[in-house]
């Protein structure tokens, strides 16, 4: 069962708007890359666990705070025994663990991402600890890609390869057992602590004037498009939407990329490339307004001392 479903983290869909409404610098175009290449192994990871029709209750993409520290889980399954942490990494190429770090084929050594999954669990423990949990939790690392290649004197049980994948996951879904309660609880209890407004710290520095104005399209990212009295059409690629769900994915765009800013017509009717009347975003804005204002209003509660 699959409790909360894999979505594009905030610094995913910034990075990725960005990169079509101004030139990234050359690290934060990596940095791009790397989200999309992570988020498609998520996705492959996803598949897997979808084709092995788990008894237990999944959960992807948790973001949780232990006091002052914020920590990510990519994937979280709840059985009746255990709790399986999965870290997904989606690496090509070969690579080397040695001396208790990570190196790639150059010999640059990358984040060990053992210490990054013994961190989540370590948080993850203390936090199930305060629900009243006592399950025992299993990290794993999971190397996705079927291009990966780990050479290592030290054999290590955290670590599972591509081909081992669907055993493991059907090994688990045999078991076939019915979720107690108290499990099924916890697996709520921790989708509601999910901080999904979580803006990490490192995000690139852009301002509004940088960036290109129009709505981008959401398959190809163009802002060609020509419309009819109610439907959007992207020239570039050929999708199609009513003009108003266009809007609406544009004062989304504005809300994730400026929180700090109060979302007004005059804001979306320039963010939009005044492809669009004042007063047919007037009256978009005013079928959401009590929204757009109440989070506004929680951005700046949040940033009060």
């Amino acid at each position: 069962m699959n409790l909360k479903e894999r979505i594009k983290s905030v610094t995913y869909l910034v990075l990725e708007s960005l990169n079509y409404r101004m030139n990234l610098a050359a690290t934060e175009k990596a940095k791009y890359e790397n989200q999309v290449k992570g988020f498609d192994g998520e996705e492959q990871f996803d598949f897997h666990m979808s084709e092995s029709h788990q008894s237990g209750v999944v959960l992807n993409d948790l973001v949780l705070n232990y006091r002052d520290t914020v920590f990510q889980i990519d994937s979280l399954l709840i059985t009746n025994e255990a709790v399986y942490l999965y870290e997904v990494k989606n690496y090509a190429g070969s690579y080397y663990y040695k001396e208790d770090s990570f190196f790639t084929e150059s010999e640059y050594k990358i984040l060990n991402p053992l210490r990054q999954v013994d961190r989540s669990a370590t948080y993850l423990h203390n936090v199930m600890l305060r629900l009243g949990y006592h399950l025992p939790i299993y990290p794993i690392i999971v190397f996705i890609h079927p291009e990966f290649t780990l050479y290592s004197s030290i054999p290590n049980k955290l670590f599972l390869f591509s081909n081992q994948l669907p055993k493991h996951l059907n090994s688990l879904a045999s078991q076939n057992f019915l979720i107690k309660p108290d499990h099924m609880e916890l697996a709520h209890q921790l989708k509601e602590l999910h901080n999904e407004n979580y803006r990490p710290d490192n995000l690139p520095v852009y301002h509004l004037e940088q960036l290109k104005k129009g709505v981008l399209c959401p398959t190809c990212f163009s802002t060609n498009h020509t419309d009819t009295r109610q439907n959007y059409f992207c020239t570039t690629c050929g999708h199609k939407e009513t003009i108003t769900t266009a809007i609406e994915r544009s004062i989304k765009e504005f809300q994730l990329l400026f929180p700090e800013y109060l979302i007004t017509t005059s804001h979306i009717y320039d963010w939009c490339g005044k492809s669009y009347s004042k007063e047919r975003i007037r009256m978009i804005l005013k079928a959401n307004y009590q929204s757009h204002l109440s989070r506004h209003m929680t951005y700046y509660s949040e940033k009060s001392p």
